[in-house]
């Protein structure tokens, strides 16, 4: 979190084992209201409520892990291995070329057994190939007739599948759905981004069995990846979780994520949703799974059929979370039309950036300008001269250029277009920001996510087959997986490059927030930040509060269809109330 203003902390406190807490946003009776529960369970938990497990280690022992991967994987299950209870068994499955095991059946977590499953891990070499359906089959097996104990596998790969008997993903999947229960469950880790790694079998493993994907990227360490993901899953509470509504008052619909996962100690279930009806106070049902056992929760709810304005980002989480949903859909299937047009709409309704709409994409960190007289210019190594005060007829050159750049009547591209010419700019910027303040690392990783979405985009475009398959495997694949899954499981606001203030549309390019409906041959008052103008503009016109937020650079078209210039060097200092009350009045 940014943390540059204050926030208010709300918590509430049950004597349910697992508790709900509810948010709705409805600010039109007639349309469908948004909602977020959070299912949070106690902080000590009963004794009752811990469930046995039995945990399967799979290691893909291939050729291509050999060296620093392996070493790391070695580390990994380590850690796996020293964090089991007494109650728990465990396994372990090595693949390669052949199949082999540690054992042939679970065996008891105590300090004798972990100690020599630790000694044979660190004897396994790397080399051959890469026999995913095997492995998969042979940990499944494993699986006890003891549907009190939970069973969870934890899979490792680097690769995609050479041999078996089917290296056809879409197979592999079957097979396992075949030999799956509802208490099965597969977290997938991806490592490396190899030639050879399949993102979206990865992720497609994971979600049927209700589990989560990972990806380790080169740079990053893996054992710190597996330990902060098996430390969320030790302690399970509630599995096979469902949500429904008691009477005709409340519908929900487009419920994210729609296979609900397990609840586990310390961590929290965050479901967002749709809902229509009547509203009003409803009864809600929450049932799952400890172990055998059946249990349910009921809840006392309102659904409103009108509320305020301050609960707004639940929609904005909401429509975040179907677009990574629908994305997910295009990626695995390919482009459908209906499926792309609902994604634009979303993505342009809310800021989103997808490989549809890369121009959106924005840091998600503290943006630092580059101290010195930039004149409504982002951050670059060339700093244009001070903006000169700028009067209705009377632009500099440089603002005139600046503004031809963002005009969306300027070739039809508008502001997208300018985000486009200034991203070679922006990337020049980075040695300069990172001394002003931190922006590098937040700025590249930007600069990263826009040029895979925009390569992601061709091949989504392309008309040749082969193509889906370049967003689905190796380093692109790994980055789309990982920004899916962001999107897919949002729980808080981003930075977003598109905002709507005062019910206008305004776009972020390049560190200036531009109106999209500002045209070049506007009028324009420009109006420098903080001075005496810029307060009694707040004093007499309150609702410019909104967009005064957004900072100290933007473009605003106001009600009289002027356009309203902020900046920090220049502009004007002093304004009359009569100028002021002008360009809030009506259109001419």
């Amino acid at each position: 979190a940014l943390l540059d203003k204050d926030f208010q902390l709300f918590y509430s406190v049950g004597d349910k084992d697992v508790g709900l807490t509810s948010l709705t946003y409805k600010p039109v009776t007639a349309e469908d209201g948004t909602f977020m529960l959070l299912l949070t369970p106690k902080v000590e938990m009963a004794k009752d409520h811990y469930v046995p497990r039995d945990v399967v280690l799979i290691l893909d022992t291939s050729g291509s892990m050999r060296g620093v991967k392996m070493e790391q994987a070695r580390r990994a299950l380590k850690f796996c291995l020293d964090n089991l209870n007494p109650k728990d068994r465990f396994a372990i499955v090595q693949f390669a070329t052949a199949v082999n095991t540690y054992r042939d059946q679970m065996v008891q977590a105590n300090g004798e057994q972990t100690g020599n499953a630790k000694k044979w891990v660190d004897g396994l070499k790397a080399t051959g190939g890469t026999n995913i359906d095997g492995a998969l089959k042979k940990a499944l097996d494993m699986r006890s007739d003891d549907m009190g104990r939970s069973f969870t596998c934890v899979f490792f790969t680097d690769g995609a599948p050479t041999l078996g008997d089917t290296t056809d993903p879409k197979e592999i999947l079957k097979n396992v759905a075949k030999k799956n229960s509802s208490n099965t469950r597969i977290f997938t880790f991806g490592v490396g981004e190899s030639d050879d790694l399949n993102a979206v079998f990865l992720d497609q493993l994971a979600e049927q069995t209700r589990a989560v994907s990972t990806f380790v990227r080169p740079a990053e360490d893996i054992e710190t990846k597996v330990s902060s993901l098996y430390n969320k899953i030790s302690h399970p509470v509630l599995s096979d979780l469902k949500l429904a509504v008691v009477g005709e008052k409340v519908r929900l619909l487009d419920v994210f994520p729609q296979q609900l996962p397990d609840l586990f100690h310390g961590g929290q279930v965050v479901v967002i949703g749709k809902y229509n009806g009547p509203g009003g106070h409803v009864a809600l049902k929450l049932t799952g799974k400890v172990g055998m056992t059946e249990k349910e929760y009921v809840y006392e709810l309102n659904f409103p059929a009108k509320t305020g304005d301050d609960k707004a980002f639940v929609d904005d989480l909401w429509a975040r979370r179907k677009v990574g949903y629908l994305l997910d859909q295009i990626r695995v299937n390919g482009e459908k039309k209906e499926l792309v047009e609902e994604v634009l709409t979303l993505a342009k309704k809310y800021g989103i950036a997808t490989p549809y709409t890369s121009y959106l994409v924005v840091p998600d960190g503290v943006m630092t300008i580059v101290p010195g007289k930039t004149g409504l210019k982002p951050a670059m190594k060339e700093q244009p001269a001070a903006l000169a005060p700028v009067a209705p007829g009377d632009k500099p050159e440089q603002v005139k250029d600046f503004l031809k750049k963002i005009d969306p009547a300027n070739g039809g591209a508008g502001a997208a277009a300018a985000r486009n010419g200034l991203e070679d700019k922006q990337a020049d910027a980075v040695p300069m920001a990172e001394r002003a303040g931190g922006f590098g690392k937040v700025a590249q990783d930007a600069k990263e996510k826009r040029q895979a979405y925009d390569e992601a985009f061709r091949h989504l475009r392309s008309k040749n087959a082969d193509d889906l398959g370049k967003v689905q495997m190796n380093k692109l694949g790994v980055e789309l997986s990982v920004q899916m899954n962001n999107l897919r499981n949002q729980t808080r606001m981003e930075q977003s490059a598109q905002r709507k203030v005062a019910n206008r549309n305004c776009l972020e390019v390049g560190g200036v927030w531009v109106d999209d409906g500002f045209n070049v041959k506007m009028e324009t008052v420009a109006i420098k930040a903080m001075s005496d103008a810029y307060f009694r503009m707040l004093e007499l016109k309150p609702e410019v509060k909104e967009v005064f937020r957004l900072g100290n650079h933007l473009v605003w078209v106001t009600p009289s269809g002027v356009a309203l210039v902020i900046d920090t060097t220049d502009g004007k200092e002093k304004m009359s109330d009569e100028d002021i009350n002008k360009l809030f009045g009506a259109k001419k």
